[in-house]
């Protein structure tokens, strides 16, 4: 037939010439009731060119209109997945990249998810992908529901037509316990669609930016109480967003809250009960503070930042004031006990010297608070320097044998070897793994650097993130940024972000059926379908394993509510 229509997984990526890689056909989706389930129909014509200019559809390739029928009685979007050019697919050296990548070279790879408006033009053997969401109804009766997908001409007629049954299991899933971060950077909103920073569009902007992270299971909020102090070069600064007003006079520090209040009633007004303040000391070591602007003298100065190291400048009597003020008004909104700090962002043990220093200025004024920070090197967690620390998936299992408890888990540019990442060039299932590996080993968070940083490296300008997804070639391609800026200054999705949510549901179906089972029940169904140990460095290959951990899981749960 010239019209190749095929319904397969949300984990899948089809790739213009490469196509579905021999992708399991999807015939059966379970969901339930109040989740969003996707699915993706790749389609490619295999007919002849329209070269024939009489004829009233004049393409070299034709049209076709999409549109979705069927009984399903909840909202079904369809968005096309479009590609974006991909330079860095994977880092190169040093073992960081294994076989199990869609891609190895520069090239074109799906990863947008761009608004759908009526159909689409099919290429001539060209695989092409539409992403479908169905949002199953709170109330909806438990069954069996079809959505049919219909490619039709101009006149109407059909030219391909396929169906999935969506069965809704008739409970809902419980609330997400897991802690999600994504940071998310106000000033990459501010620099790439050039509005003031907190004006009326800048708040708009971060709401829908943040409305759409919590929706997709992002449910702790970065907040810039002072302007985050990552990815800066050194003797740079990035714009600033700091929450915070600060006046100085005379060597004292008044400050005002107001921002900060504003951001956070926002926040829980979206959803979020969790906030996570922005690191109070510069990135690697902590040797600086971070950019803090206050007036002095009736004018906007910087009174900490590079050009203050940390030994030297005050910023701990600047501290002193500050965040016993910051705890108060923390707790007066009925935050606080929800509140995560971090003292400086990824410490070695090359510089554990000056993180500790830090850390002794910081935890007097934060007792009873959470202090996390990343971190890839065991030995500050031996020596007691980092006591809750958020090691790399590719260094997790050194810390869990270290006794590390409930602690929580991150990856970035440096774990592209034989563990889940999200990197573009990566198949869907090997980010989603990732919610199974969190839920086996109790892990309490999962933590991530770029939810949408769209400068270059170090921040020296901002960057078009529809074409450079990597940097400027110093990450691989995806690991910056999990959504796009729109051009109406809200954000579009990348097919990453809705399996990230993915995984956050698998480990919410995996609990719910520890629930009503055992927790020995679901690690036996882990480790049984995978037929092995299941780790972060270990894993089954390719979407089956998912698929079935899911369908089986839904299953029992079904059965046992009845």
């Amino acid at each position: 037939m010239d019209y190749d229509v095929r319904i397969i997984s949300s984990m899948e990526k089809v790739l213009p010439l490469g196509g579905m890689q021999n992708s399991r056909l999807v015939k059966r989706i379970i969901g339930f009731l109040g989740q969003r389930v996707s699915f993706q129909a790749a389609y490619c014509f295999h007919g002849d060119y329209y070269l024939n200019q009489t004829l009233k559809q004049a393409f070299r390739n034709p049209y076709a209109h999409v549109k979705a029928e069927g009984d399903f009685p909840g909202k079904v979007t369809i968005r096309k997945v479009d590609c974006v050019p991909v330079f860095m697919p994977h880092e190169k050296q040093n073992k960081k990249y294994d076989s199990e990548y869609i891609g190895h070279e520069a090239g074109l790879y799906p990863d947008i998810l761009s608004p759908f408006e009526d159909g689409v033009q099919v290429v001539l053997e060209q695989w092409r992908a539409l992403w479908i969401d169905c949002e199953i109804p709170e109330d909806l009766k438990g069954g069996d529901y079809t959505v049919s997908l219909i490619f039709s001409d101009d006149e109407g007629m059909v030219l391909a037509q396929t169906e999935v049954t969506i069965h809704v299991v008739p409970a809902s899933l419980p609330k997400q316990k897991f802690l999600h971060t994504e940071w998310f950077y106000p000033d990459c909103l501010a620099d790439y669609y050039g509005v003031e920073v907190y004006s009326g569009e800048h708040w708009n902007m971060i709401e829908a930016y943040l409305r759409l992270a919590f929706e997709r299971g992002i449910n702790v909020a970065y907040t810039p109480i002072l302007t985050p102090a990552l990815d800066t070069l050194i003797g740079k600064d990035r714009t600033t967003v700091q929450l915070v007003k600060i006046k100085m006079t005379e060597g004292r520090f008044e400050f005002d809250f107001g921002l900060l209040r504003r951001w956070i009633r926002l926040c829980r007004e979206i959803g979020f009960e969790f906030f996570e303040m922005a690191h109070l000391f510069a990135q690697w070591g902590a040797k600086y503070p971070p950019k803090v602007m206050a007036e002095v003298d009736g004018k906007s100065e910087k009174i900490f930042g590079w050009h203050t190291p940390v030994e030297s400048c005050g910023y701990d009597k600047f501290l002193a004031e500050f965040l016993p003020e910051l705890v108060k008004e923390l707790k007066e909104l009925g935050v606080f006990d929800n509140t995560i700090f971090h003292v400086s962002d990824e410490p070695t043990i090359y510089n554990a010297d000056t993180y500790q220093k830090a850390l002794q200025m910081v935890e007097p004024y934060l007792e009873g608070a959470k202090i996390i920070d990343a971190l890839s090197h065991l030995d500050l967690y031996e020596k007691g320097i980092v006591k809750n620390p958020v090691p790399t998936n590719d260094s997790i299992h050194q810390f869990l044998d270290a006794g590390l408890k409930n602690g929580w888990v991150y990856y970035c540019c440096g774990q592209g070897y034989k563990v889940s990442n999200r990197y573009i060039a990566m198949p869907g299932w090997r980010t989603r793994i990732l919610g199974a590996q969190l839920y086996k080993y109790k892990i309490e968070g999962f933590l991530h650097w770029g939810y949408n940083f769209y400068n270059c490296q170090y921040s020296l300008h901002t960057i078009d993130p529809y074409r450079i997804n990597d940097g400027e070639d110093a990450f691989p391609a995806g690991d910056p940024f999990i959504v796009y800026p729109g051009a109406d200054g809200k954000p579009v999705e990348s097919m990453r972000l809705p399996v990230m949510e993915d995984a956050m549901n698998d480990m919410r179906l995996l609990e719910y059926l520890e629930s009503l089972t055992s927790r020995e029940h679901v690690l036996d169904l882990i480790d049984d379908y995978g037929n092995l140990d299941l780790r972060f460095d270990e894993y089954p290959s390719g979407c089956d394993y998912l698929q079935d951990l899911w369908e089986t899981a839904a299953k029992e749960v079904e059965e046992l509510i009845k």
